[in-house]
């Protein structure tokens, strides 16, 4: 047997998952008549791009034929309108992609997580503790002062609660723009507290966690 087949195994699998499934149909390239600009023109594009067409032409508040006859009066003569037109759908969907992971980066989550007045963490599904708030600390050092490093303490120590993680990720997942409230306990050598904490799914792409806001603690 090859060595590190079971790591090469794995990360194909990683790979596998992260990739969309493609079905013949979507390679096949659609013929749809488009009239813009005082010009009917016929086009040939896979189902993908005229759907960022579509997209792009709501967004902008104007009709698909209006787009590509706009596009078309800025092409280059020796241009090809159909590879113009690809190079622009896509380049579209990678800024809205752009602006769409800057605005859920966990930068801008630690913002909204100090932006609350309330005790707040965020959780990984390990149930480590990725982003703590002033709050959070602060309740610490009122609730267990026996720690001395109580930063250092907050980064490291586990917050359980009273729901499986999976399934609170699995319940939110379904039911979109819910929370869940449950209880939740810290204990570190002789001192605890608990309470109750509001969970809701974390608003970033980079991994699927939960922001929690601690109540009645």
């Amino acid at each position: 047997m090859r060595k590190g087949g079971g790591k090469d195994e794995a990360a194909m699998t990683v790979r596998e998952e992260a990739l969309p499934s493609v079905d013949g149909d979507e390679l096949e390239p659609r013929f749809r008549a488009v009239t813009g600009g005082g010009e009917r023109r016929g086009i040939r594009l896979e189902g993908i791009y005229w759907d960022g067409l579509g997209r792009m032409s709501e967004a902008g508040g104007i009709s698909i034929g209006d787009l590509v006859s706009n596009m078309a009066a800025e092409m280059p003569e020796t241009g090809n309108l159909t590879s113009l037109l690809r190079v622009l759908s896509f380049k579209w969907a990678l800024s809205r992609l752009d602006a769409i992971e800057d605005l859920a980066s966990l930068t801008n989550l630690n913002a909204v997580l100090q932006a609350s007045p309330t005790p707040a963490v965020v959780l990984t599904q390990e149930r480590g503790i990725k982003l703590f708030n002033d709050a959070f600390l602060k309740m610490l050092r009122h609730r267990l002062p026996l720690i001395d490093d109580i930063q250092q303490t907050a980064r490291t120590l586990r917050l359980s609660i009273d729901t499986q993680i999976q399934e609170v990720l699995s319940v939110l997942s379904v039911n979109r723009g819910k929370t869940l409230n449950t209880g939740f306990k810290i204990g570190l050598g002789s001192q605890s507290l608990t309470g109750q904490i509001n969970l809701a799914l974390a608003p970033t792409h980079e991994a699927l966690m939960l922001i929690g806001y601690l109540s009645a603690y």
